[in-house]
C-alpha cells in the first residue's frame, strides 16, 4: 500500500510540473527562454573581433574569422565530447572523482524513491536543513528542494526530483554565498557570486527591526520584501547570530544565501549578480582548474560554496557542489551596461583556435 500511494502521489506531482510547464506559472526564466539574448551577444563579439556573423536558424549561428569556423546552439559552444558532457552531469560520480582527488565535497548518500527513508535517516545526522537534488543531468535548479527539515518535506521533495531522475542524491545545507569560476583551457577566467542581501547595523536595532525597516523601504520601492524564513534563519545562524542579535555600527550582515523570489525553497536558481574574481584566492583557483582537468573539460563553470572566497575550503567549511560544462554565460555579464561577457572573446578565439 505504500509504495502504490508513493506512486499515486508521483503521479500527482507529475500532472501538477506539466500544467505549471504548460502555463509557465512557475516564472522562471530558463537558458532557452534567452535565444534573443545569446544571438545578441555573439553578435556583439563577433563585432568585436572582426568575425562575420550568420544566422543559420533561430538559435543556431556561425562565426567565421581568418577561414576558421565555429557554430554555436544558443549557450551550448563546440568545446567538449559527448562523454565528458554526460559525465559532467553524474553528481555522485563527479564527487567521487574529485575527492578522490583530494577536492571538498559535500556529504551526501545517494537513494531512489521508494528508499527515500534512507534520506529521512540521512537528514537525522544534519538537523539544520539538507537539501535533495536528482543525482544525473539537470541544471537550472530543476527538481531540486533546499533547507529541508522534517521527514515529510524529505518525502515531497523526493518525489519531485524523482520526476528528472530514478536516481536521487541528499545533501547537507552549506554555509555560505554561491561562487561560480569558469575555467577556460586549464584557466580560470573569470568567477561570479550570487551576492546575498545584507543589513548594516547601528549598533542599537535588532536584526529583526532592521529587516522591518528595510522591508518598508523595499515596499515603498515595489520591490519584494525579504522574509525572516528558513533560509534567512539559517544565514544568520551559521554567522552566530539570530533575528535578536544586535549588529554593531556599520557590521554589515548577509541576512540571505539563496535567490528564492517563489518563496518555497524550491526549483531555485543561483542568479549570479557580482563578479569577484579579484577575490579568488589561489587555493580555490587551483581547486576550479583541477576540477576541469579532472573531468577533462575545456570550458566548465566550477561552483562553489562558501563563505569566504579568499581561504582555502578546508578553512571555511566550503564545498565544490557543482559543475557545469555548459555553463550559461549571461551569468557573467550585467546586460543594463555590457554588450557582452567579458570572457566571451577570449572563448571566441580558443573556439577558433580548435
Amino acid at each position: 500500500m505504500g509504495r502504490r500511494l508513493l506512486r499515486v502521489e508521483r503521479l500527482a506531482a507529475r500532472i501538477r510540473k506539466i500544467w505549471e510547464e504548460k502555463r509557465n506559472s512557475a516564472g522562471q526564466t530558463y537558458v532557452h527562454h534567452r535565444v534573443s539574448e545569446y544571438q545578441e551577444i555573439w553578435r556583439n563579439v563577433a563585432a568585436k573581433v572582426g568575425a562575420r556573423f550568420t544566422v543559420l536558424a533561430d538559435s543556431v549561428w556561425e562565426l567565421e574569422l581568418n577561414g576558421k569556423k565555429t557554430r554555436i546552439l544558443n549557450d551550448k559552444l563546440e568545446f567538449d565530447n559527448p562523454v565528458t558532457l554526460e559525465i559532467a552531469g553524474m553528481k555522485p560520480l563527479v564527487y567521487q572523482l574529485f575527492a578522490e582527488r583530494g577536492l571538498r565535497v559535500p556529504e551526501h548518500r545517494t537513494y531512489q524513491l521508494d528508499d527515500w527513508k534512507q534520506a529521512a535517516e540521512f537528514l537525522k545526522s544534519h538537523p539544520k536543513g539538507c537539501v535533495v537534488k536528482p543525482a544525473n543531468g539537470t541544471s537550472s535548479g530543476q527538481g531540486v528542494t533546499t533547507h529541508i527539515l522534517t521527514e515529510s518535506e524529505v518525502k515531497t521533495a523526493s518525489i519531485l526530483a524523482s520526476l528528472y531522475c530514478s536516481d536521487l542524491l541528499i545533501e547537507p545545507m552549506i554555509p555560505g554565498e554561491c561562487y561560480r569560476l569558469l575555467v577556460l583551457d586549464g584557466e580560470l577566467v573569470h568567477a561570479v557570486r550570487r551576492t546575498g542581501p545584507r543589513l548594516v547595523g547601528d549598533g542599537v536595532s535588532t536584526i529583526a527591526s532592521l529587516l522591518q525597516v528595510d522591508n518598508e523601504f523595499r515596499r515603498s520601492r515595489g520591490e519584494q520584501p525579504l522574509d525572516a524564513d528558513r533560509d534567512c534563519l539559517f544565514t544568520l545562524d551559521y554567522q552566530g547570530l539570530s533575528l535578536e542579535s544586535v549588529p554593531l555600527h556599520g557590521q554589515a550582515v548577509l541576512v540571505k544565501s539563496v535567490n528564492d523570489p517563489r518563496r518555497k525553497c524550491v526549483e531555485v536558481r543561483t542568479v549570479y549578480n557580482d563578479v569577484v574574481t579579484h577575490l579568488i584566492c589561489d587555493s580555490l583557483r587551483h581547486n576550479a582548474e583541477a576540477a576541469a582537468k579532472i573531468l577533462n573539460s575545456r570550458l566548465v563553470g566550477v561552483d562553489f560554496i562558501t563563505v569566504d572566497p579568499t581561504v582555502p575550503l578546508d578553512k571555511s567549511g566550503g564545498v565544490i557542489n557543482e559543475v557545469n560544462t555548459t555553463p550559461g554565460l549571461h551569468h557573467h555579464y550585467d546586460a543594463a551596461w555590457e554588450s557582452f561577457p567579458e570572457p566571451a572573446p577570449r572563448i571566441l578565439q580558443s573556439l577558433f583556435s580548435r
